[in-house]
């Protein structure tokens, strides 16, 4: 027992860095989305058009927020993605939190000089939807940017852009 302890963790990133999980590999979201929904709820009877209404309401609420919070990170470009060639087609079209997770991949890419796919691993591809090391590197030496087809849509869905 004391061993699948110290290896649990390596177990379930190895299957979960084959999976698109979109950085989603816990049931924590599910279960607040859960108790939310009882918060609006108020109580556990109610007829079907009350119910309807309170889930309603706090669904547009919801999806305000996260239009507003989406639409800060999209228009507000920092100045480490601006006048870079690699990033020139993403500003204003993709999420923050993409764009940090590319430029962590362009990092570890620059650290590693990693154009080998089995030294890469192609997990931030293959799990984010995003590109990975080794075809970072390739854009770097060819002197090309990222193209938005080559992100997952779900870090640009919001924006309007749709597949």
């Amino acid at each position: 027992m004391t061993t699948l302890k110290e290896v649990k963790e390596k177990i379930v990133r190895a299957w979960t860095d084959h999976v698109l999980h979109l950085g989603c590999r816990t049931n924590n979201k599910v279960e607040s989305a859960h108790a939310l929904v009882k918060k609006y709820l108020d109580n556990s009877v109610g007829d079907f058009d009350t119910c309807w209404e309170k889930i309603h309401d706090m669904l547009v609420l919801q999806f305000t927020a996260i239009q507003t919070t989406f639409g800060q990170s999209v228009t507000v470009l920092e100045d480490r993605f601006k006048d870079v060639t690699l990033y020139s087609g993403l500003g204003g079209h993709v999420s923050r939190y993409a764009l940090d997770n590319i430029a962590l991949e362009e990092s570890r890419c620059r650290e590693i000089l990693c154009m080998d796919k089995e030294i890469c691993g192609c997990v931030q591809r293959t799990s984010y939807g995003i590109p990975c090391a080794c075809k970072i590197a390739t854009k770097i030496l060819e002197e090309n940017s990222i193209l938005l087809d080559e992100i997952h849509h779900h870090w640009y869905r919001l924006y309007g852009r749709r597949k």
